[in-house]
Parts: C-alpha cells; structure tokens; sequence
C-alpha cells in the first residue's frame, strides 16, 4: 500500500469523547510522493469557540459561522481513506477525534493503519531537540505560513512524511530488521512498509560506502587520519603579531580587536613555557576561550606536547568542541589534532546494544529508545549519550547499555575493535590537545588512569566550579531509587528479568537449579530489607523538618551527633546491618558463579546476559560499600547528610558523604604532577585578590602568577541596571506572597521588554511557586513562559525552545546562571530574582562555615560572600556577551542597595549605568 492521507484538525478542545468539535480540517492524499488529491475546510462547531483556541489557531467565531457543519461534509471525506495509511503529526489525537465524529453523524468507524510523524521522526532523527511540528518545519526548511491552522499544519506534516519515507528508504538492511522486529510494539502500523523496503534491500547490490555491518547491526565506519604537518611553522609570537588579527577578521564577522585578549594569550603562553601555575581571571569581554585554546595550541605543536583543556560541564565541553574549536582551526597556520572525552557510562556499549534488541519488551520508551539508536549508529562517530534525544525512559535502557568495565573486556568482548570508549582513548594519544570535564579529569587523575596522567600541561576553565566538583568526585552518593533499580532488572526466577532468563539456561542442570532458588532467596530478602530501610530513613528525614522548612521540594538533615543518638537512628542502624550482611551473603554466592562461568563455551546472547549479571552485582557490591560509608564512617573531616523528596515515594532518599574540603587532594592529584596550570573563569578573585581561590585550590605560594583582565572599556556599554525599591524582602511576607510578587514584576518587565528575558532563581521551590502564577489566568502576560523543571526537556533543549520565539520568558536555577553564551540580540533581558547566596541550611555550607569558625574567622565575609559575588557575576555576564550586545539587567532584591555588602554587588556594575526606583518608575522610563 502505497496511499497516504496526510490529516490535520483543529478542535475546540481535546474531548473527542464529550462536547467538543472540529473547526476545521485538512487532508492532502499522497501516493508514489505525489500530492494527488487534497481537502479543506472550516467547520462550523454550533458551540463556543475558546478563547484560548482562537489565540493558539488565529480561528475566530466569524470565520466558522458561515462553514458547514461536519455532517454536511462527512460523505464526501469518508471515502479518502479507504486502503490508505492515515497520517498525522501526534495521530492517536486526529485519528481518535475524526473516528468519533464519524461515528457521531451515523457512519461506520474507520480502522485504516496509521502513521505517527512525531514518533516516526523520533525514530529517523534521533539527535534533533524538538519535534514540534514548527520546529522540524524550520530544521528541514519547510515553508509553515500559518502555524496551528489544519491546511497549513498538515501540508507541512505531507512534506515531512515525505522526507521521512525517504530516510527510512535510505536506510541499511540491517537497521530496516531491526526496525522491523521493533515495529510491532510502535505507535505507527509502518511494520509492512519497512517489509517492503527490506525485500527491496535484499534484491539490490548496492552496497552502503560510510556504513559497514557487523553481527547484524550496521553502523557508520570510522573516519580516521592523521594529520599532516606543516613544513613550516610560525613561532606563537611571530603569529600574535602580524597573523591572528588579519586571520580574525577574516574567519569572524564579528571580530572585534581586543589588548586584554591578546595580554591573555601571552601571559598563558608563557605560563606553559615557565613552567608556571598562572591564576587568569578573564572577564565577560576579554575573549577566554580563544584566549587559551589558540596558545594551547601552538605550545602543544611547538614543543610536541599535550595541552588537557577541562571545563566544568560536559555542556560546556561540547560547546569548545562543537563551537569554538572548528573556528580556531581556521585561525592557525597548522593542522591541529583534538580529541574529546569523558567517562565511559556516556558511550554505548556496542556488545550490550547487541544483546537488548532481541530481548522481550513491553516498554514503550525502551522500544522507541532502541530503535532510535538503530538509526543513530548509521550517524555517530563519537557514541556520546549527548547527541541523542533520548524519552524520559529511555534513561533506563541507556544505564543497561553504556559501557562499563566489563566492555574493555578483549576477550569476551567481539565489539571491543568497535567500541566508542576505545575509539576515544585511541585519538588520546595522537592528539594535540584533549577536550574534557572536570569530574572525569579528576576521576582519572585519582584512579591513577594513565589516559590522563601523563599530560602535565592543563588549562582548567570555568575553575571556581572546580572545589564544588572535586567534592563530588572524591566523595560518595547513595541513591536509594538507583539501588532499587538494580534489584529490580535482576528481580527472581519467577518474574521476567535477568535472574529469571540466566535461570532458564540452567534449569536442566540441577544443582545450578538449587543454587538459583537460594540467589531468589537472597535478592527476596535484600528487597524486603533495602524497602524497609529506605522507609525508616526518609521517615527520620520528615520528623526532622521544621515549619520553615515544610514548603521545600527537598527535606535534608545533616548526619551528627545531635540526629543519630536516638532510639529511631538505632533501629536504621540495626537494619542496615542486616541488609549489609545479606547483601555480603549475596556477593559470596555469586563470587562462585562467575568463577564456573569464566570459562564456559557459551554464545554471545548468553555471555552478554552473564556479563550484565556480573556488572548488577558489581554495582550493588559499590553501593553497598557506599551505604556503609555514609551510615556508619564517623570521619570529622567529611560531612554527611541525607534528603528526600517531601511529597515522593521513600525510593527517592538520597545519602551523601563528601570532605569538608578538598583543597589537599586537589594539590595531591591534580597540582603536584604538573609542569603547568591554568586557572581560568570570569569569577575568581573578591577585591582584587586570589585567596579565596587559592585556598580552596590548595595552591601553593611559589611559582603562582596571578592576573586580572578587565572587562574592555566599550563592552558594558549596552548594559542598562534597574533596581526597584518598592518590592519587600523574603523575610518580610511569605513564601507564597514573595512569589505572587515575583510573578507581578516578571509580567510587567516582560510585557514592556517585548523580547526575550531570561530569569535567574537561588531555589527551586521560589520558582515553582513563581511558574504557577505566571501561567494562571490573574496575571497578564504577553509571552510564552518557560521553566526548568517543568517545561519539557533539559537545559540546552530549553536554551532552544527560548530562542525559537522572541517573546519568551525562561524561569531558571542553578546551571542556568553560567555556560549559557546568548549573543547578538539572543537576550533582551535579564532578571535576578534574589542575590544568589548558599541556601545556610545546607550541609555542606554549613560544614565549611563551621571549619572557617573553628579557625577563628567570619564565615560569612570568608565563604558566603565570596560564593554569592562570585555567583553573581556568572549570572549578570548572561547578558552582555560582546561589544555590540544590548540588554536590560533588574535586580529585584533590594538588598542590593539596603544592605552594608550591598556594595559589594554594586562595585561590580558600572556606576553611571544603574537606575533605582520604583518597579512603575523605573518601567515608565524605559
């Protein structure tokens, strides 16, 4: 069947089931890739047409008054279907909506199979961000006229069905199995068209170029070359003199001449060359990036050695790679070899992809997430989790498919030639330089792993983030939902997971038959115990809260003397003894497993169902360990503390166990193994000084330079600062009263802006409360309203979404006040909700204050105000990011202004450029 009618209604609502009609609809019938018939009409409802549907579409009462009533049209669109795929963007709505109303005017109900282009697009583009219909009518260049009308919506859905057929077609035989076999647990009846394609594959002898197939997957091959050296080299100070300039303004329109970037590059240069460790804060302006990589660069090519670049994020390690670095390399007088990496569970495991796709399963996102890596391993030449768009549940399958230890095993391993892990530790060792994050350089640095090791040249970016992060690392984190998790996939030989599928394998044998039963007993038993101390533990969390504290998303309490002397800590103790030693109970029969079947002549199905075995009971040993440390390790020197979601089940209590401070570890991996280092960031010195850093970096006294690069006297000139000073004070009203004020002043901001306004919070529960008034009907706004936490998708999905429409509001925490870089008009303006100091109820702030008491100093002008300036900074540098740059910064906390280190916040903004008034004054001013 090669019919397609491509359908698109509009509604007064979602109820196909009760009051609500069509308004209007639109078919276009394509057969052979040909539009050979369409339909279009408006439709009069006889009810109300709501307000919000007449914004959303443009349809007005007027315009469906005149229009006939689907019973008048019904007869003449009933036939389009027959023998025909019915097609539609999210097509359980149209299909679902047009049976009933069929139904309703006294025709038969149609049952013609169906294709979903959203989940068909899922599937074929699998790295895309967003999959709304005027989103992919941008990506693959399709003309949308007029978005959310029915004769628009589904002309452009005909063209992207057209589009996708013609992936699907060009795809591998041995994807199109795969999708084939996955296709009957799909959304779309697609299973016979793909069998179609599958015959044709099989007759023709075509052979795919970039694509090779092996044990019945096919994936793109590696393009691998090295590079070929120049004959002549320019020396770095020859280039900064006479070439960067001229190559500059070549290669970047919006190149702008800067003697703060050009000091940048010589002073890190020559820190490499001194063999120094030199403390370089570039402000927003100076240009950091291009400021290191470019000396990086050249010192690596002219004295033949590796330079590490490491940023705080794999976000921000994506954007050097992705962004900055091809532009460098149009700069340079050489070739340059890059490679990037980062820790091995954010690559696919090609042995244990192999394994997954025969397996049963009945999870709809597993299966969509399945076939969308069937498709993406014809594309990918790096493996990363990053690239792909994974369901919210596809998260899951990925934990049972990255790599692990076990996937740089040679031996059982067929893929290990293949894998993604060893394809990026291979370019390690022929690269220039090295692209990575924090937490796995300092994971590789403490393992002693010599990937990283034996590089003694490092730049660490964004290095105020550094502390936070090595706490992480070193430290140890206990997830009771993760642990849960685990015990569910191996579950017991009478249910449907890992245990029972290993038991079938053994079940004529009876001793390994006994040996099964008394694992079942074992896992029964470490599920009852890990259930009931998981309950107790978040139970102790919520006895502890106080009334302040009862509207937070997030309970905590920090493990001390004064919480684990009562009688209730005494009962978690005693049954995490027990579930220790069922757990070790556990570890020691399956020791004996792995050791019978170490050797075993078995196939590649079953060694991948041992091998994920093996890596479950690895896991849970970790964890165990990990539980241990938390619960009943009483070390001064670490603080630990636990948390729990208020409102959620006891499976999402978290135990943490991190050092107080890192600063001797930090010095121990990372600094005494080095010739060189570069600490760079926008934020790192507090009134004109490094000790804050250096001390939290455990840096030494000698061989430190230490700079500061002004912001370039033109940079701020965009930038205008509003401070009201009729808004109250957190401490003044309540929680609920401070956000409805927030969502008073967002709207009135935003509704004079007319752009887009990025709006930065310190908590996640203002936020909430903020986001749900925004939204709600008694507040005017003139724009859609993002949030994180809430809107779909991560960050970088969100910085999409924010960016397709100029009047958008994005409400974000936390990651959202660095690593976003929003040039040319991007950012029209910027609110800061509250002055972003640590929550001084959290454990870790709290520990670090005490340690800083301990010594005799203030713990507020030594840790807190340093970390909110600091903070500060990141957020405000959102909205100024080159010489041409305009926006509007509003500052709604008026501690700013009230407060005796008020100033402190102030100093860093240009004088002439602040305006305080009232909220009203201020706005009637813009």
């Amino acid at each position: 069947m090669n019919k397609f009618v491509v359908v698109d209604l509009e509604t007064t609502g979602n109820n196909s089931r009760g009051q609500d009609r069509i308004i209007q609809i639109a078919a276009f019938v394509l057969e052979n890739g040909e539009v050979i018939e369409q339909f279009s009409s408006f439709i009069n409802p006889l009810i109300e047409i709501p307000t919000f549907i007449s914004e959303l579409t443009g349809i007005h009462k007027d315009m469906v008054s005149h229009a006939p009533q689907f019973e008048q049209i019904a007869e003449e669109l009933y036939p389009i279907f027959e023998d025909a795929y019915f097609v539609a963007h999210n097509v359980h709505f149209d299909l679902t909506f047009l049976q009933k109303e069929f139904e309703r005017v006294g025709l038969p109900k149609i049952h013609p199979l169906s294709i979903d282009t959203v989940e068909l697009t899922r599937i074929l583009y699998p790295t895309l961000s967003s999959y709304k219909l005027s989103d992919l009518a941008k990506v693959f260049q399709i003309e949308h006229e007029n978005p959310h009308q029915a004769d628009s919506d589904a002309e452009v859905t005909a063209e992207l069905l057209t589009i996708l057929l013609n992936k699907l077609e060009s795809l591998p035989y041995a994807s199109l199995k795969i999708l084939e076999n996955l296709s009957k647990s799909f959304k779309s009846d697609i299973t016979y068209y793909i069998s179609d394609l599958i015959h044709k594959k099989s007759e023709s002898t075509i052979k795919e170029e970039n694509i090779e197939e092996f044990r019945r997957v096919a994936i793109k091959k590696s393009n691998f070359s090295l590079p070929q050296e120049e004959e002549d080299f320019v020396e770095f100070k020859e280039y900064l003199e006479h070439d960067l300039n001229q190559r500059m303004e070549v290669e970047m329109p919006t190149f702008h001449k800067r003697e703060e970037q050009i000091s940048y590059m010589q002073d890190v240069f020559e820190a490499f060359q001194s063999k120094k460790i030199l403390l370089s804060e570039a402000s927003t302006g100076v240009g950091k990036t291009f400021g290191y990589l470019i000396p990086s660069a050249f010192f690596s090519k002219q004295f033949g050695k590796q330079v590490v670049i490491s940023t705080s994020t794999i976000s921000l390690q994506k954007q050097i790679t992705k962004k900055h670095l091809p532009t460098v390399e149009t700069l340079l007088p050489f070739q340059l070899k890059v490679a990037s990496i980062q820790s091995k569970k954010n690559y696919l495991c090609l042995q244990k992809f192999e394994y997954v796709i025969d397996e049963f399963d009945d999870n709809y996102d597993s299966i969509l997430s399945k076939a969308m890596i069937c498709v993406w391993l014809t594309e990918t030449e790096s493996g990363e989790l990053d690239e792909l768009s994974l369901p919210s549940g596809g998260i899951h399958l990925w934990e049972r498919v990255c790599c692990n230890d076990e996937s740089e095993n040679k031996r059982s391993n067929p893929w290990f030639h293949k894998c993604f892990y060893q394809r990026a530790k291979n370019q390690l060792m022929l690269a220039d330089l090295i692209i990575t994050n924090h937490a796995y350089l300092l994971s590789t640095l403490k393992n002693k792993e010599h990937l990283l090791n034996s590089v003694k040249t490092i730049v660490i970016d964004e290095a105020h983030s550094l502390e936070e992060t090595s706490s992480k690392t070193f430290g140890t984190t206990f997830s009771c939902l993760k642990y849960y998790q685990y015990l569910s996939r191996l579950s017991t030989s009478d249910g449907n997971e890992l245990v029972h599928r290993l038991y079938k394998l053994d079940e004529l044998n009876e001793n390994r038959v006994k040996w099964w039963k008394k694992i079942d007993h074992f896992i029964k038993e470490i599920k009852y115990e890990s259930d009931e101390l998981f309950r107790l533990l978040r139970d102790f969390i919520l006895s502890k809260q106080n009334e302040f504290d009862k509207d937070n998303i997030r309970q905590s309490i920090t493990l001390n003397g004064n919480n684990t002397s009562s009688q209730n800590w005494k009962v978690i103790i005693e049954c995490a003894n027990r579930l220790v030693q069922t757990n070790n109970s556990l570890f020691k029969e399956c020791g004996q497993y792995f050791k019978l079947t170490s050797d075993l002549k078995a196939n590649s199905f079953q060694k991948a169902m041992i091998n994920e075995f093996k890596m479950i009971i690895d896991q849970l040993y970790l964890m165990k360990n990990g539980l241990q440390e938390i619960l009943f390790d009483q070390n001064e020197q670490f603080i630990r503390w636990m948390d729990t979601e208020s409102k959620g089940s006891f499976h999402t209590t978290m135990l943490y166990s991190e050092k107080v401070n890192n600063a001797d570890l930090i010095n121990k991996f990372l600094i005494k193994e080095r010739d060189s280092i570069i600490f760079t960031s926008a934020t790192m010195s507090l009134k004109n000084t490094f000790t804050y850093m250096k001390s939290t970096l455990g840096l030494p006294e000698e061989n430190v330079i230490e700079k500061i690069y002004p912001v370039p006297l033109d940079f701020q000139q965009g930038m205008k600062v509003y401070i009201p000073t009729d808004l109250k004070g957190i401490k003044d009203i309540s929680l609920e009263e401070y956000a409805f004020q927030t969502a008073n002043a967002i709207s009135k901001i935003a509704n004079k802006i007319k752009g887009r306004t990025l709006v930065l919070f310190t908590a996640f529960d203002l936020l909430k409360q903020t986001y749900d008034h925004l939204v709600d009907s008694t507040i005017s706004i003139q724009a859609t309203v993002l949030a994180q936490g809430f809107s779909q998708g991560g960050k970088q999905r969100l910085i999409k979404q924010f960016l397709q429409t100029k009047q958008t509001i994005l409400l974000g925490t936390n990651t959202f006040w660095e690593g976003i870089d929003l040039p040319n008009e991007e950012l029209d303006c910027l609110i800061i909700v509250r002055l972003p100091f640590t929550n001084p109820e959290k454990p870790m702030f709290i520990a670090k204050s005490n340690l800083i008491k301990k010594a005799g100093e203030n713990s507020f002008s030594n840790l807190a105000l340093p970390l909110a300036v600091f903070k500060f900074r990141q957020g405000y540098g959102r909205l100024i990011r080159n010489e041409k740059d305009q926006g509007s910064l509003f500052v709604l906390d008026n501690r700013i202004i009230n407060a005796n280190y008020g100033e402190e916040f102030l100093k860093l903004i240009p004088g002439n450029k602040i305006k305080i008034n009232t909220i009203d004054e201020l706005l009637n001013d813009f």
